[in-house]
């Protein structure tokens, strides 16, 4: 039987929620639909400065610092979910959710008014920086409001939220940036930001702190701004292939090796049982995606003549596969095995993405790359979500906001380090023998992914552990 921090008697602020009916009952919705729509502004955000910033580096005339517009906000994001996962044991989510909404917000002006490329990297850090905050604390806020039965269906809205940007999102740009300007792809954030933390405020009003988070010390502090520094140098620098260039990336590397030691739950990088072994799964298929989805569309581009509609419907086919595999993870009966589930998902993404590099390495139609990708992102909806249950399940009350914080700085880390990877395959082979680079990109993404099934498979946690923890 899983442990329910609502379960305890409730002390101070702390109300008990209700233990059944749906997401939308009247002491659940507020964090459910807060969290949604908060997630989906950053969704939204994430897919429309992509399709917006070759616009926005023209018209500030900033082409030579267009890497950064990207790397400042997941650089400065790490950092945000450090803080985030002390702040809200320490304190309870409630602060650290309007201050990374506030800084997000900030973030959104600043860019949206920025008379200059290097003015716009400073909204962008300070994006990064908000939501880096605000979703480590979302996560906390479910964990306290939401009972263990209702959040699988909690974590299929969040999902779900990215659909609806994965599909409108580039047309919305395309017609602000066409009918109005670029700036308000910034701007026409704020205002949904807000009205997001306005619903909030009832869950929020009912959190509370953990302990006193005693775990962050200065060196944590520090290994956090040396792993933002690292990833922003590697989304700096990541497709060069000069020979220093390869010596400092490899620096970097080791840095960030030694900073995800400190900063991940101890035995993560060696997959022992139990919670780092979760950390994992989220980390490996975190860092699969996102590099099969750096270079996808562009393959369709380049080698099967798609026009960049066409070649997007890799993403949005992708986008509602993975909700709808999400919506599927949130079916399953609460007693039902969840550590099986993620191991169902994680080898169905990484059975399929083989298919996939073959696929292409072979020069299968497009539409065939389309389906197979989408298919397998069905597997990553099963089983990103129960990373985030399981997380909860594993982790004493009080390190609830630590231990989401490892699962997104797991992840942002893992994808940092493989993007880095697979911008070196694609720099060395691109241009002399570009089937070979996208060919090479996807099979970096596939041994990735074929960690993550490795990684699940040790995320049961040794019989005595489970029985102390409740699971």
């Amino acid at each position: 039987m899983s442990t329910d921090p609502l379960s305890a008697t409730a002390t101070g602020t702390r109300e008990r929620a209700p233990r059944s009916g749906a997401v939308f009952a009247p002491g659940i919705r507020s964090a459910s639909v807060g969290a949604t729509v908060l997630i989906a502004m950053f969704a939204l955000e994430y897919i429309a400065v992509g399709a917006a910033m070759p616009t926005v580096a023209e018209a500030l005339d900033g082409y030579h610092l267009y890497n950064m517009a990207f790397g400042a906000t997941v650089a400065l994001s790490v950092v945000g979910m450090i803080l985030a996962g002390w702040w809200s044991d320490r304190s309870g989510p409630r602060p650290v959710v309007l201050a990374g909404a506030g800084v997000f917000s900030l973030g959104l002006l600043v860019a949206g008014l920025a008379p200059t490329m290097e003015v716009l990297i400073v909204g962008r850090g300070l994006q990064g920086l908000g939501s880096g905050l605000a979703s480590v604390a979302v996560y906390v806020v479910i964990a306290q409001r939401v009972p263990d039965g209702l959040r699988p269906a909690v974590f299929s809205l969040l999902a779900a939220a990215w659909v609806l940007p994965g599909l409108a999102g580039p047309l919305l740009t395309g017609t602000l940036v066409e009918h109005l300007s670029w700036r308000w792809v910034f701007l026409g954030v704020v205002p949904v930001v807000l009205l997001s933390v306005w619903v909030l405020r009832p869950a929020l009003r009912a959190t509370y702190p953990g302990d006193d988070a005693g775990y962050l010390r200065g060196s944590i502090i520090g290994w956090a701004v040396l792993a933002a520094l690292g990833v922003g140098l590697l989304n700096l620098a990541g497709d060069r292939v000069t020979a220093a260039e390869y010596a400092v990336g490899a620096v970097v590397l080791v840095l960030l090796f030694l900073a995800a030691r400190r900063l991940l739950p101890s035995g993560t990088l060696a997959l022992r049982r139990g919670l780092p072994s979760v950390v994992g799964v989220r980390s490996a298929l975190g860092g699969s995606f996102v590099a099969a989805e750096a270079y996808l569309p562009l393959m369709l581009r380049d080698e099967h003549g798609y026009g960049p509609a066409r070649a997007g419907a890799v993403l949005a086919v992708a986008s509602c596969t993975w909700a709808l595999g999400s919506w599927l993870q949130a079916r399953v009966g609460p007693g039902r095995d969840r550590y099986r589930l993620m191991v169902v998902g994680t080898s169905l993404y990484a059975a399929l993405m083989v298919v996939l590099a073959v696929s292409v390495a072979f020069s299968w139609p497009g539409w065939v790359v389309i389906a197979l990708y989408g298919l397998a992102t069905l597997g990553v909806g099963l089983a990103y979500p129960t990373t985030s249950l399981l997380t909860m399940r594993l982790s004493p009350e009080a390190e609830i906001g630590r231990n989401s914080s490892a699962l997104q700085v797991g992840e942002a880390l893992t994808s940092a380090f493989i993007l880095a990877i697979t911008g070196v395959v694609f720099g060395v082979f691109y241009a002399t023998a570009p089937h070979t680079a996208f060919v090479g990109t996807l099979v970096v993404a596939v041994l990735v992914g074929l960690l993550s099934v490795s990684s699940a498979l040790r995320a049961r946690p040794a019989r005595r552990a489970a029985d102390g923890l409740g699971v």
